[in-house]
């Protein structure tokens, strides 16, 4: 049985050894790590952010002078918080550089496992397993001027498919089967790399104090789920009220304009120069309708 990745102690707990954080590197950026070490919970000098967070998984190839960061978000945030991940990366890059130009290739790569809360600015919703982001220019023909490589990678477990790129989707699958089929996964054993991540995800491989964080974080998890959801409930409440409110003020409308419609239609057949057929085209009823209402006169 492997654990959670969903859980960001397991999550952790997988991709910090070297052979699975660069070869999950390798799959979806495409590039080739050096690197003896992935540190956690590095945080960025305040005179780059003003904002303080923190990186959950950062390691640093001095050789091919390149920078990884992966962020697991357990709750999807905003695009905006994406972008801030990734653009103080590249100010921390230029701070320590002699000019503006940057000292090393800076990399992304930010882990979702729910449906997107964000949208495009037409406010159509995102549903895509893989997007990219780059800070390359482009002429007016849309053609790109391949400038720098910084890239950020957004990876979303929630819109894998058969689409997905196949090295990608294995990591995908992983993570995704971890959460919903963990005692039996379906996922590519015959990768040694992701046949190692599953080793290290296994239940028995984690030590006591792992268990117990990651049961803090899980119930942590669950007070925000329960918050949400009670914020939700309280504005589906007055919705609800709102709507019951519309709804009611429609049908006493629509109830008024047929107490006028039928006391015209009444004064119409009273006065007697116009056939009931008559009546029933002029006010877009039945014939049946104005009969039903001439036996009430």
């Amino acid at each position: 049985m492997i654990a959670n990745l969903d859980n960001e102690v397991h999550f952790k707990h997988v991709f910090t050894d070297v052979e699975v954080f660069s070869a999950f590197t390798k799959d979806v950026l495409g590039i080739e790590l050096n690197i003896d070490k992935v540190e956690t919970e590095k945080v960025l000098p305040s005179k780059v952010s003003a904002i303080k967070f923190r990186m959950d998984l950062f390691a640093e190839d001095n050789d091919r002078r390149t920078i990884v960061e992966i962020q697991k978000i357990d709750y999807d945030y905003s695009y905006d918080r994406f972008a801030h991940y990734f653009l103080a990366n590249l100010v921390d890059m230029q701070r320590s550089s002699k000019d503006y130009s940057f000292d090393k290739e800076v990399y992304v790569i930010v882990v979702i496992t729910s449906a997107y809360r964000i949208s495009e600015l037409n406010g159509k919703p995102i549903k895509d397993d893989v997007l990219i982001t780059n800070i390359n220019p482009r002429n007016l023909k849309g053609h790109e001027r391949q400038m720098t490589n910084h890239e950020m990678v957004i990876l979303n477990t929630t819109y894998v498919d058969e689409d997905t790129p196949k090295d990608i989707k294995d990591w995908m699958d992983l993570i995704k089967e971890s959460m919903v089929n963990p005692e039996n996964p379906q996922i590519n054993t015959n990768k040694p790399s992701i046949l190692k991540a599953a080793k290290l995800a296994e239940i028995n491989n984690l030590s006591p104090e792992q268990l117990a964080d990651a049961k803090e974080m899980e119930m942590r998890k669950a007070t925000i789920a329960l918050i949400e959801d009670t914020a939700r409930k309280k504005v589906e409440t007055k919705m609800n009220e709102k709507m019951e409110a519309v709804i009611k003020e429609s049908k006493n409308a629509i109830k008024k304009s047929e107490e006028k419609m039928n006391h015209a239609i009444k004064k119409a057949l009273q006065r007697g120069n116009l056939s009931i057929e008559e009546i029933a085209a002029d006010f877009e009823v039945t014939v049946e309708y104005v009969n039903q209402l001439k036996k009430n006169l």
